[in-house]
C-alpha cells in the first residue's frame, strides 16, 4: 500500500515565521505544503503567491476554509491544487466552488467542523458525494485530547470506504503513525510535532521513514 503524502501545515502568523520552518531543508521534505488558515489570515493570499513561486514542483493546500462561492477564483488564481472549504457551507456553494476548481485542473477539500452527529452526518457526507467531492479533511474532535484513538481510526476507514481521499489532521506525532498505519490515507498533516522540532527537516524525514515502513 502507498504511504500517505507527508503535509507540512504552515499555520505561522508571517510569511517570514514560514519561511523560518522551512529553511533547512523541510520545504525539500514535505510532500505537500500547506498555507495554513492563520497564515492566509494575517498576510492575505500574497502568501500563497510567494509560496508558490518558491515552490513550483510542490502539491500545494490554500487552507481558505471557504464558505461563499465568490472568493473561490481568488484563492484558485494563486494556483495551488487544492483548496479547503469549510464543511457547514451550503451545498449549493459546495458545488460552485468545485465547479470553478475542476475547470482549472484544481480540487476542493471539505474539512470536516464539529463533532459527528452535531456539525455533519454520514448523511451530508453521501450528499456532498453526489455533488463530486471527493477529498475530505479528518481532524480530531474538538472534544478529543492525547493521541489517537482506535475510534478514531474506524472513523477514518469508515471515511476511506465510502471512496473518499482522507487527509488525517489533528496534533499527528510520530508517534501516532502505528495507530494509523495500514489505512489508506491520501495525506496525514503534521504541524506542531514538525514546526517545533529541534531540526524540522530531520523530523520530517524520521516522519516520512517510518510512514514507508508501516505502509509496506
Amino acid at each position: 500500500m502507498k504511504a500517505p503524502y507527508l503535509q507540512i501545515a504552515l499555520d505561522n502568523e508571517s510569511l517570514e515565521d514560514a519561511f523560518r520552518t522551512l529553511q533547512g531543508g523541510l520545504g525539500t521534505e514535505a510532500d505537500i505544503i500547506e498555507c495554513g488558515t492563520m497564515l492566509i489570515l494575517m498576510e492575505g493570499m500574497r502568501a500563497v503567491r510567494i509560496m508558490r513561486a518558491c515552490f513550483p514542483d510542490k502539491i500545494m493546500v490554500a487552507d481558505a476554509q471557504l464558505s461563499v462561492a465568490h472568493f473561490g477564483p481568488k484563492v484558485l488564481a494563486s494556483q495551488v491544487q487544492y483548496v479547503t472549504m469549510f464543511s457547514p457551507a451550503r451545498n449549493e456553494v459546495k458545488a460552485a466552488v468545485l465547479e470553478q476548481a475542476r475547470a482549472n485542473g484544481q480540487d476542493v477539500q471539505i474539512e470536516l467542523y464539529g463533532d459527528y452527529g452535531a456539525g455533519w452526518t454520514l448523511d451530508d457526507l453521501k450528499t456532498w458525494k453526489e455533488i463530486g467531492i471527493k477529498q475530505i479533511i479528518y481532524g480530531r474532535p474538538s472534544s478529543a485530547s492525547g493521541p489517537w484513538t482506535c475510534e478514531d481510526v474506524e472513523f477514518l476507514q469508515k471515511l476511506c470506504n465510502m471512496g473518499f481521499e482522507v487527509t488525517a489532521t489533528g496534533g499527528i506525532t510520530y508517534d501516532d503513525l502505528d495507530m494509523l498505519a495500514g489505512l489508506p490515507l491520501f495525506a496525514v498533516i503534521c504541524g506542531r510535532s514538525i514546526r517545533n522540532a529541534k531540526d524540522p527537516a530531520a523530523e520530517a524525514r524520521r516522519i516520512k521513514a517510518r510512514m514507508q515502513k508501516l505502509w509496506a
